[in-house]
Parts: C-alpha cells; sequence; structure tokens
C-alpha cells in the first residue's frame, strides 16, 4: 500500500513539473451541474443561428438545449436564477468523437450572436472529430436586437431569462460542467472542455482566467483566446492558453513567460476577414431568413468563395467593416485549436512562434504594406496583394495586385506556383498551417493562372503534398 501512494505521489510531481494541468472532472463537481430542456418549435422551426447547412452528409447533428440553474455574480450580487441556451454540434456516429468539446463564448459586440472561432474552424472541427458549442453566455446575445432570440421568435425563446453579465462566468461555467454529462452531448462521453472566444468574447475568457473564476471552478482544460485580452496574467496559469492575434491587436510589449501561455501573433491578418464576411451574407444570413439549410455542394461553394485570398477580384474585397482583408486567419484558428488540444491531451505545449516587428512601437511593413514578422501564412509571404488589415475598423481592406504588377513580381504561373508551394511547405513544417488546409491553399493557388497572358504556356497545377506538418 506504502509503495503505491509513493508511486503515485511520484506520478503526481512528475506532471506538476511537466506542467499538465489536473483533470477538471477531478474538481468539477463544485460547480452544480445546470437543468438541460428542450425548446419548443416556436414561429420559425428551427433555433437562431443553428447550422446553415445540411450536417448529415458531413456525419454530424445539433441540437438546442435550454440551460437552467442559479448563477452566482461576479460583484458579490445576490444568487440569480437564469434560463439561457446553447447549441451543441456533434458527431452522429459516437466512433467519429475525439473526446474534446469546444465551447464558443459567441461574440455579441454587434448586438447579436457571432460564433466566430466555431465559423473559422468548422471544417477542421468536423474533420477531426470534435464537439462543438455555441454557448450564449452574455444578456445581449438573449434580447432585445431584431437578431437576438427572444425578438427573433419570441415563442421559442419566451422561457429564456439572463441576470445580467456579472452573472455570465458562473452561466458559462455551469454550461462547462454540463458537457460532462452524456446527455447534454446525446451520449457521448466528453474527455476534454476546451473554450474559445474572439474579440469581446476574447476578453471576458481573459478575464474568466485572470480574476481566478477558472481557477475556482476548473472546469475547462484549455483556452483559445482570439483577438483580445493581455498577454500576461497576475497569477500562476493552470490550464493552457493559447493566444492568437491579428494586425489590429499588435503591440510591442513582451508576453508572458507562464509556461502555460503561447503567443501567435498572424501576420496581415484582420480582426474580422473576408472569410467571415462572406458566410456571414450568403450563409447564416439566408438560413435566419427560413431559406434551407445549404446542401454539402452549396456548402462547399460558399466556403470556396469564402477562402478567397486576394487572387480573384470580389466587390466585398473593400468592405472595410464587412468583409475586407483576406489573409487566411481561419487556417490560423484551426491549427490553434488543433495543437490546444494535443497541447492538453499530452501536456506538450507547441512551439514558441516569431513575434511581429516593430520601428518605433509601430508594426513594420514591408513595400505593399502587408505586415513583417509573426506567423506568415503563405498568401503574406508570396503575395498577390496589399493587405491594408488596420486600414479601417474590424475588417481592413485587400487591394489586389494588377495583372501587370502580378506579372511583374512572378513573371510566370510556374514562378509563383514554386514560391507558393515553398512558403506552403514551411508554414507545415513550423505547424502553423495543418496539411489538409494546406492542400486546400495550394489548390485556390491555380485560379491564378488565368491572369498570365494567354500565350504563356499552360502549365498544369501540380498535385501537392503536405511535407510532415511540425517537423
Amino acid at each position: 500500500m506504502r509503495s503505491r501512494a509513493v508511486r503515485v505521489l511520484t506520478a503526481a510531481v512528475l506532471l506538476l513539473g511537466l506542467g499538465v494541468s489536473w483533470p477538471s472532472e477531478a474538481v468539477a463537481p463544485a460547480v452544480p451541474t445546470p437543468t438541460l430542456s428542450d425548446p419548443p418549435a416556436g414561429v420559425h422551426g428551427h433555433p437562431l443561428w443553428d447550422s446553415w447547412y445540411d450536417l448529415k452528409p458531413f456525419g454530424y447533428t445539433e441540437r438546442e438545449h435550454f440551460v437552467s440553474g442559479t448563477a452566482t455574480s461576479a460583484t458579490g450580487a445576490a444568487p440569480a436564477p437564469y434560463t439561457t441556451r446553447i447549441i451543441v454540434f456533434r458527431p452522429t456516429d459516437p466512433k467519429r468523437f475525439n473526446g474534446t468539446v469546444l465551447l464558443d463564448w459567441v461574440n455579441v459586440t454587434a448586438q447579436f450572436e457571432n460564433a466566430v472561432d466555431t465559423m473559422e474552424a468548422r471544417e477542421m472541427l468536423m474533420r477531426e472529430g470534435f464537439a462543438f458549442v455555441h454557448v450564449s453566455a452574455q444578456a445581449a446575445g438573449i434580447c432585445c436586437s431584431p437578431l437576438t432570440p427572444q425578438v427573433w421568435d419570441p415563442v421559442r425563446y419566451a422561457d429564456l431569462d439572463h441576470p445580467g453579465d456579472d452573472y455570465a462566468f458562473s452561466i458559462f461555467s455551469q454550461v462547462a460542467r454540463a458537457m460532462r454529462t452524456t446527455e447534454a452531448l446525446g451520449g457521448l462521453k466528453a474527455k476534454r472542455v476546451l473554450a474559445a472566444g474572439q474579440s469581446q468574447s476574447a476578453s471576458r475568457l481573459y478575464s474568466y482566467i485572470a480574476t481566478g473564476a477558472h481557477d475556482a471552478a476548473r472546469v475547462v482544460d484549455g483556452f483559445l483566446v482570439h483577438g483580445g485580452g493581455q498577454k500576461t496574467y497576475p497569477r500562476p496559469l493552470t490550464a493552457p492558453v493559447l493566444h492568437l492575434l491579428s494586425d489590429n491587436e499588435a503591440n510591442p510589449a513582451a508576453p508572458s513567460t507562464d509556461p502555460h501561455y503561447r503567443l501567435w501573433e498572424v501576420a496581415a491578418t484582420a480582426h474580422s476577414d473576408f472569410f467571415i464576411g462572406y458566410q456571414s451574407v450568403f450563409g447564416l444570413g439566408p438560413r435566419v431568413a427560413d431559406q434551407p439549410p445549404q446542401t454539402k455542394e452549396q456548402y462547399e461553394a460558399t466556403l470556396d468563395a469564402a477562402g478567397n485570398y486576394g487572387q480573384v477580384l470580389h466587390p466585398m474585397l473593400a468592405t472595410c467593416v464587412l468583409a475586407g482583408s483576406t489573409v487566411p486567419m481561419h487556417y490560423a484558428t484551426s491549427t490553434a485549436l488543433h495543437q490546444l488540444d494535443r497541447w492538453v491531451r499530452d501536456g506538450v505545449g507547441p512551439a514558441p512562434t516569431p513575434r511581429f516587428r516593430f520601428v518605433d512601437g509601430v508594426l513594420a511593413k514591408d513595400e505593399h504594406q502587408n505586415t513583417l514578422g509573426g506567423i506568415r501564412m503563405p498568401p503574406v509571404e508570396v503575395p498577390v496583394a496589399s493587405y491594408r488589415s488596420t486600414s479601417c475598423p474590424l475588417g481592413g481592406l485587400t487591394v489586389p495586385f494588377t495583372d501587370l504588377e502580378l506579372q511583374q513580381a512572378y513573371p510566370t504561373f510556374a514562378d509563383y506556383q514554386a514560391r507558393m508551394k515553398r512558403a506552403t511547405d514551411t508554414a507545415v513544417r513550423s505547424g502553423w498551417l495543418l496539411p489538409p488546409d494546406a492542400v486546400d491553399q495550394m489548390r485556390r493557388v491555380c485560379t491564378v493562372r488565368g491572369r498570365y497572358l494567354p500565350t504563356e504556356p499552360q502549365v498544369p497545377c501540380a498535385a501537392y503534398r503536405p511535407p510532415p506538418f511540425g517537423g
């Protein structure tokens, strides 16, 4: 008995020395498990902000739950009852579930909900078998603009009752606790719970960690803090935090040296971008207007257009708040969540990444006004546009090269294709770009061929095989 106790104690010391967090379910019972219930059909017969495409061909399903309980206040006010909602997306086949649930603290800056991180990383999430959940953690996501649940469908959402954002941390912790039940996941059993939030939601998650709400609850195993929050923390971190920043959040301040912290600064990316804006207009928009979900073929066509990196002219490239910048932050978001999940599973964090370059405290730019330093996705390393990521609020602008400028930069399509292959290989080897996304990136390179003179020999689009990831 004594030798077994010594072995357990030794294992604990080794785990702590490696920076591995204790599983959150060991202390999760301190957070009450909320009650889950199903909403009525309501006026529209489907949830607001549900999937705008048919999930069945991808082996996924969705279900909206009302979540009810009693929440505590971050400011010391009396506990209050609440009923909020979540939408759970999960693999239909239990064998496809990778054991990880991602909670998306949906953004409400526009006074309606935007599930940014799950929109950006959706292809990776379904490819790797995650369950992912849209969490209505804040009051503005419930009421009272036209695109909030209680206004959009007052019948379906009559029972929602949010006591205010002072209670948001407690509500979020209880939702995370609910993910440890099989009821929330349709019979699936979660092994890990991650949390992600972008912009205002990132700042909320940062505060959730920095104020000690996470330490008190221990129901989340790792965090993606995206486009907000600070780079230092007032106390040692007890769970991995991957901090993902665009040009908009760039500043030269030194980041935390906490072993549980990693900073990713992605060059020439905007706070919001074309990939998000295009899907919001042509995917979410029709669905909110009660159009049927898109078919698999329609979905693929929508994502094909949304993934434009400035090589194809489109009027939305100049709509800075709606769309604008096209450097693929969605690839970086997908990789960040993949790396975070691996970090939580294996206890080994991703390698440090290069920082943005600054001159006199200002973000450094090249001759095309593209950002220097940082994580460099292939389109910024081998540009076909000027990515004015901070020229206007949120979305930035993309100014594509003219055909002449493109041909002067890369005399032949073969030259351009070869340079993009080298840049893509580097991003994969560096652990910044997942191999399937690298294949997608190189597929898109083929669209540039049409911008060269018809007299140029038609070089075929080469098949692409990615190198070992992170190797």
